[in-house]
């Protein structure tokens, strides 16, 4: 009895002395798996259950910290039956062991939990737990926290940079209803007045791509033959099935253009799947939310299907350590759609796409967030459409477009399954293209105003010369450009400082001018 008092106050001796405890728990262990039983109660908008946290110890420790939300209430963790002492302060959940833990030290913490989450105020962009009925009057329940966190109902490590490595999750649903989660379905058991889908993750998850569906849901199953085998499951609303049989006939196209793009689907032990839900979409790794209603945009395209699957290879594959380098994860992906229209209707049409993505650009704010600071505070969307067009402005640079779709695919094959920091992207495009250097990057990324290529067109004695500068807030930023024009090409040398390249007689600035509709910068004349 001794000894627990003494770990209890040691424990609150902690908290009382950390400012925040963020930065303290992230290394204490790392989690190998969640194992989540659940049971939602859509009637009462009530959820309960356990998750046993299977952590394994970095720092030798008498103390572990856990995140969940005040207004969920926790009656018991334990560890082998074991009950542990515990306090709360605000998210965090402070457990004191019942002896000390020793490195590489595997500890199941169980922790019970129950309470009626966070609702979501305007899914997924502020998000929790949508509680609605679906036309017929039915329950239907979606769930969506990618900027709020996972412990707005769920006891975990709500940290982006620690992934369970797999995942099992047992929910439990009004047995009138369907309950899907992530991952393959392993089993249904049914009990009185309840059904529950056990559903497994063989691959690692970040905690927000954790999610609940539940409806009156009928499932249809597809195959999909790319570079591997792919079992493709739709879980839509009853009466939504032939419309979706019909109209998501689309994945197999997408499926094999960001295969051509960036390589093989990332998670085939776990299958592709889109759920139905009651809000327009989100990335839930082999959950894919899809909420758009059986829409077409101007292109032709299922705007929810490319986008939200286009995230399987970025942010659900290569996920960022840190939501401060969020454009990670919306950069490429909004870059993939504008691919998807090139696969599917040509270079042409998918710069107009690019066009359009251009009209929502406003540079007011660097696409990079502060880090260790859990930032979701853009307050624009240029991390999605300007992003895109680095990316686009990159590809157009490097000029090769057999060395671009490599590196792409490289980049995913690099980094799948992994954390990563803007660092690594950078240190990696550079690497791969030699054309682009970090200044480049560090432009777009970190600072907000465009680069200004300043120019003029000089004449003597019959001949021509573009003159030019480069003028941003890095330093030494230089972009090595095509510039192609009725009387033929030139290329910017690369460097900074002025330069003075000779060019074909009949180039005018309007030719420099034109290099705003292919590439993220201004021309300035001088």
């Amino acid at each position: 009895m001794k000894v627990g008092l003494l770990r209890f106050f040691f424990a609150l001796l902690v908290l009382c002395l950390s400012v925040t405890l963020q930065s303290k728990d992230t290394a204490l262990y790392d989690v190998k798996h969640y194992d989540i039983h659940v049971k939602v109660e859509p009637d009462k908008q009530y959820i309960s259950g356990y998750n046993t946290i299977l952590c394994k110890v970095q720092k030798s420790t008498d103390v572990v910290y856990f995140d969940l939300a005040p207004n969920m209430s926790i009656s018991r963790i334990a560890v082998e039956n074991t009950s542990l002492v515990f306090i709360r302060k605000q998210n965090k959940v402070i457990v004191t062991l019942a002896k000390s833990a020793l490195v590489n030290q595997l500890i199941p913490v169980t922790i019970y939990f129950e309470g009626q989450p966070e609702k979501a105020i305007l899914a997924p962009w502020k998000g929790g737990f949508d509680w609605k009925k679906d036309d017929r009057g039915n329950e239907w329940v979606g769930l969506a926290c990618e900027s709020k966190g996972a412990a707005i109902w769920l006891p975990c490590k709500d940290d982006w940079s620690d992934e369970a490595e797999s995942m099992d999750m047992y929910l439990s649903v009004p047995d009138t209803l369907v309950g899907v989660s992530n991952g393959r379905l392993k089993e249904v058991i049914k009990s009185t007045n309840q059904t529950t889908y056990h559903w497994q993750v063989l691959n690692p998850i970040n905690n927000y791509n954790i999610t609940i569906n539940i409806g009156d849901y009928v499932l249809i199953s597809d195959t999909f033959h790319g570079k591997n085998t792919l079992s493709l499951d739709y879980y839509v609303l009853r009466y939504n099935v032939e419309k979706a049989r019909k109209h998501f006939q689309e994945v197999d196209t997408m499926l094999r253009a960001f295969e051509q793009y960036f390589g093989a689907y990332p998670f085939p032990e776990d299958g592709y799947k889109l759920v139905e839900t009651p809000y327009w979409g989100m990335e839930h790794q082999s959950c894919v939310a899809y909420g758009n209603k059986y829409r077409y945009n101007e292109y032709g395209f299922d705007f929810i299907i490319v986008h939200e699957s286009g995230h399987e290879w970025f942010a659900n594959s290569i996920t960022a350590a840190d939501p401060a380098d969020l454009w990670i994860h919306e950069s490429f992906t909004t870059y993939s759609e504008a691919l998807y229209v090139e696969y599917t209707q040509g270079k042409g049409r998918s710069l107009s796409y690019l066009q359009m993505q251009r009209e929502k650009v406003v540079n007011k704010f660097p696409m990079q967030g502060p880090k260790h600071q859990n930032y979701h505070g853009w307050k624009d969307n240029d991390i999605y459409y300007k992003g895109s067009w680095v990316l686009q402005t990159l590809r157009y640079s490097v000029d090769n477009d057999s060395m671009w779709f490599l590196m792409l695919r490289e980049l995913s094959a690099k980094f799948r399954h992994q954390l990563i920091s803007t660092d690594d992207i950078v240190q990696f495009i550079c690497k791969r293209l030699p054309s682009i250097n970090t200044a480049v990057l560090n432009q777009y990324l970190n600072y907000s105003n465009l680069p200004v290529l300043s120019a003029t067109i000089r004449s003597s004695k019959g001949k021509q010369w573009l003159e030019y500068e480069w003028l941003a807030d890095v330093k030494n930023f230089s972009l090595n450009l095509p510039i192609h024009s009725a009387a033929g090409t030139v290329f910017l040398k690369p460097g900074t400082g002025k330069k003075r390249i000779k060019v074909p007689k009949g180039f005018s600035i309007d030719d420099v001018k034109k290099l705003e509709a292919t590439t993220l910068i201004k021309v300035g004349v001088m």
